[in-house]
């Protein structure tokens, strides 16, 4: 945890009532296809604030209706850029917002260059998986402070061996450092999503290089097939003797599921200094 903060309850009903009057009264409509939803409880703000690095350029992904964002700004001194891609919500942020350090535009966070040292975002389900992607590849973000779809923190936590356990797994424990949140549920986002969320914080511990991405090619080749044994994928796919994998200290009777991030690193160098990946 960064640091202590505690919003309002008062004052976070008040902003609360103020947005869901204005998305009455007007042509502005929550779109189930874009996974919009208005935080609706103060503890959902106060979990997001009390785990941001306060002196660090932000972006928030998604500013929606602008609840977050309305604190989020008032709680972090130095610039915070909000990104929505529904244009009608973002004139609705900035009504909202009113905070001389933030910024709302209007884009889609998927297409832009990310060179904020921080992500905050209560992540549109449809779009979880490519963001942290990004987020991922974006070296300039040291610190990622997200709210997501409970199934999909599971994955980023789930260990070798384990059902969740994949690609997702690997390419977020090999560069960050994962604390998991609070569950927050459904009753504390406005309309009511049929699915439970969940926080998490990523703090980078290596950047994203050759690498990083060398195992990325090689889960893609390899998981799916995740519960084959280790050796016959590996002769099917590149053509390499199971009894090779001993020389680099894989069993090849392991599944593939099983393998954990650093044999995949072993694994994706070995195949590189073969000039097979």
């Amino acid at each position: 945890m960064v640091s202590s903060y505690n919003v309002d309850p008062d004052s976070f009903r008040a902003v609360f009532r103020r947005v869901v009057e204005r998305v009455k009264s007007s042509r502005v409509k929550l779109r189930k296809s874009l996974s919009q939803h208005i935080t609706a409880s103060p503890r959902v703000v106060n979990w997001v604030l009390e785990n941001v690095d306060r002196s660090a350029v932000t972006l928030e992904v998604g500013s929606g209706t602008g609840i977050l964002t309305y604190f989020l700004c008032r709680a972090v001194k130095a610039p915070v850029l909000a990104v929505e891609i529904d244009s009608a919500f973002a004139d609705l942020s900035r009504e909202v917002v009113s905070c001389r350090n933030a910024v709302v535009l209007v884009g889609d966070a998927l297409d832009l260059e990310i060179t904020a040292d921080q992500v905050v975002s209560s992540v549109p389900y449809a779009i979880s998986g490519r963001l942290l992607s990004k987020i991922a590849r974006s070296n300039s973000v040291r610190r990622a402070v997200l709210i997501l779809q409970r199934e999909v923190v599971d994955r980023m936590l789930s260990n070798p061996g384990e059902d969740a356990y994949g690609r997702l797994s690997v390419l977020v424990k090999l560069l960050f450092d994962v604390t998991p949140g609070p569950l927050f549920h459904s009753t504390e986002f406005y309309p009511r999503p049929k699915v439970e969320s969940r926080g998490v914080v990523l703090v980078r511990k290596r950047v994203y290089d050759d690498e990083v991405a060398l195992v990325e090619e090689l889960t893609r080749a390899l998981f799916p097939f995740r519960r084959k044994i280790l050796g016959g994928v590996v002769e099917r796919v590149f053509k390499v003797d199971r009894e090779e994998l001993g020389r680099i200290g894989l069993n090849w009777s392991t599944r593939v599921y099983e393998l954990s991030e650093g044999d995949l690193l072993r694994l994706a160098e070995y195949l590189r200094s073969r000039g097979i990946l």
